[in-house]
């Protein structure tokens, strides 16, 4: 494995050997607080559950009727028990 790829390749060593890139030195602290942990949690984006089923258009259909559905069903319930 101590073979040189771009030996082969002047102008792409050339170039590659122009490229000088100074990296700042800055400090990192690996231990976090408890307080920024939750508060990461709670800001991270959530997954829609929905979504699958607004992808298509048969889902789409379902979830608007499904609530009115529901709504006549529990009304005629509350009409069979109560009269």
């Amino acid at each position: 494995m101590n073979q040189d790829p771009f030996k082969k390749e002047h102008y792409l060593r050339m170039k590659l050997d122009e490229d000088h890139v100074q990296v700042p030195e800055f400090p990192m602290n690996p231990k976090r607080k408890r307080w920024d942990r939750l508060v990461n949690v709670l800001a991270s984006p959530a997954k829609n559950p929905v979504e699958p089923i607004i992808s298509t258009t048969t889902g789409l259909v379902v979830l608007k009727v499904a609530p009115v559905l529901a709504g006549t069903a529990l009304t005629f319930i509350q009409l069979i028990f109560f009269l």
